[in-house]
């Protein structure tokens, strides 16, 4: 009995040592993995941001490292939050990112704990070269329909400006090692046995192979008629002509789509006429341009304002034209065609 008590007083000295020890003297070690995780998110670069905001609509542009090496990858990010009762419509899949190389794609829509809504577009690309480069600049377009706004109904539009970044090369000096070049020995002298013809006589054969050929071509070409290309007002009052042999649609979808077609041929138009970049401008921008460049008088303007506003007004909100709003914007649309084509005295007349 003695033995036993005497064991149990042991066992329990031994464990309370344990714990004064550890509660003293014992100091937590932090794994490698987490101090791997510290040192990674330490090193990690800050991103780049650009930021505009018109109205109720806040942009902002990340890009999440601003001094990649060639062969990482990058995220391009544009969050787009607005207040509620704003409808935004986000840029197209890729609008814009044609030099890049669009890896991943990620798109997110939230409402947010303070009312605002959140839009995400995110973009992983693979970069094109090493050097200074820039991000594609975003147009995001909204219409504020709040019961208070001024411009309830318009479309407005906020377009991004690009931010600079420097992508590194593989190499750290920007010199290609010699170890990937390296020197061969010079090669010893090819004799050939006797009678037999080098290797560069039947280079000069294949050579003037070649040079018969390609003058043989360039000959038949220079033969063919050349079609020249129809005046832009030939172009676009043949367009607008099939447009009128169809009924007008009435369907959303396809109303929407009408309206988009007429837009194209009255910029397309715009654009062989007087050298205006109207199809890639918004147009408010167009509209903008024109004043400057005077090509228009204000008669002109105001009525290509009016289509284009009209147009503008079916295809980005839920505005449905009756058919005779259309055929009037149809009408417009061959009225300035008709007004602004080139003449006879400018040496080119089409009527």
């Amino acid at each position: 009995m003695i033995f036993a008590n005497r064991t149990y007083r042991c066992l329990l000295y031994l464990g309370m040592l344990s714990m004064l020890l550890n509660a003293c003297g014992g100091e937590q070690v932090e794994s490698p993995d987490a101090a791997a995780v510290a040192v990674d998110e330490a090193s990690k670069p800050e991103p780049r941001i650009s930021e505009s905001s018109l109205g109720p609509v806040h942009v902002v542009v990340s890009l999440s490292n601003p001094s990649p090496v060639l062969g990482q990858p990058v995220v391009l990010t544009l969050t787009v939050d607005a207040e509620a009762d704003v409808a935004v419509t986000m840029p197209e899949y890729g609008d814009q990112m044609s030099r890049y190389t669009i890896a991943d794609f990620k798109s997110s829509e939230r409402l947010r704990p303070d009312g605002r809504y959140e839009f995400v577009q995110a973009y992983t690309v693979d970069l094109p070269m090493s050097g200074k480069l820039n991000t594609p600049s975003f147009l995001v377009e909204f219409v504020d329909n709040r019961s208070d706004s001024e411009q309830k109904g318009v479309v407005q539009e906020i377009l991004t400006s690009p931010i600079s970044f420097d992508v590194q090369s593989v190499f750290a000096d920007g010199e290609v090692p010699e170890e990937l070049y390296p020197v061969y020995e010079s090669l010893p002298e090819l004799v050939l046995p006797e009678g037999k013809k080098s290797n560069r006589f039947w280079l000069w054969i294949v050579a003037a192979a070649c040079a018969v050929v390609a003058l043989g071509a360039v000959l038949i070409k220079n033969h063919k008629k050349i079609v020249p290309a129809l005046p832009p007002d030939i172009v676009a009052l043949r367009a607008i002509d099939e447009m009128e042999k169809k009924d007008i649609p009435t369907d959303p979808e396809e109303i929407d789509h009408w309206y988009v077609q007429l837009s194209g041929i009255v910029r397309t138009y715009i654009e062989g006429r007087f050298a205006l970049n109207a199809p890639c401008l918004t147009t408010e921008e167009f509209f903008i341009l024109a004043q400057k460049s005077n090509v228009l008088n204000e008669q002109q303007q105001q009525l290509i304002l009016k289509l284009l506003e009209h147009s503008d007004r079916v295809k980005f909100t839920d505005f449905i034209p009756s058919r005779t709003e259309s055929g009037e914007m149809l009408a417009l649309a061959r009225q300035f065609v008709t007004e602004t084509r080139q003449s006879a005295e400018d040496g080119n007349d089409h009527a």
